[in-house]
């Protein structure tokens, strides 16, 4: 029997005094990215950080979350977010450079505390939702998804 693929999903939330906090979201089905999308379209709720399980972690030789060398991290960098009717994705792992989806030219950029969204980044929602599915199903970046390279500055 094949173990289930999973992603699990982090991100920032503000409440309406203000207040920040965090939640998160192991996803194992397509029902679940659907519902994760719901609820990162809550207001309040910030980009989310995927980590997909069946990947590799790397050694972090940058000291990103540690000494140089003493902790392992995710080989790939993955966010997604939504925001004003619109779907946000980004990626990179070894083999891609940090890139944004090609989205409508007329979607607007959404800027966080950690990643921003450039202005025609978004996606209709159901278009995310098809490409995290992919990700959930292969662990790899989604195909069915056209992307543009990030331009300096962002992410």
């Amino acid at each position: 029997m094949m173990p289930t693929m999973s992603f699990t999903a982090v991100w920032p939330t503000t409440d309406a005094a203000g207040a920040e906090s965090a939640d998160e979201m192991t996803v194992e089905t397509p029902d679940d990215v659907d519902a994760l999308l719901r609820r990162l379209a809550e207001p309040g709720a910030g980009p989310a950080v995927v980590e997909h399980r069946e990947r590799d972690l790397i050694e972090d030789t940058e000291g990103l979350l540690g000494p140089p060398g003493k902790t392992r991290i995710p080989d790939h960098d993955v966010a997604a977010a939504v925001h004003a009717g619109y779907g946000y994705l980004t990626y990179a792992d070894p083999d891609h450079d940090y890139a944004t989806l090609a989205g409508e030219p007329n979607s607007p950029g959404y800027r966080s505390e950690y990643v921003d969204f450039p202005a025609g980044a978004g996606v209709p929602v159901v278009v995310l939702a098809a490409a995290l599915k992919e990700f959930l199903a292969t662990a790899r970046r989604p195909g069915d998804v056209a992307w543009t390279a990030a331009s300096p500055g962002e992410g």
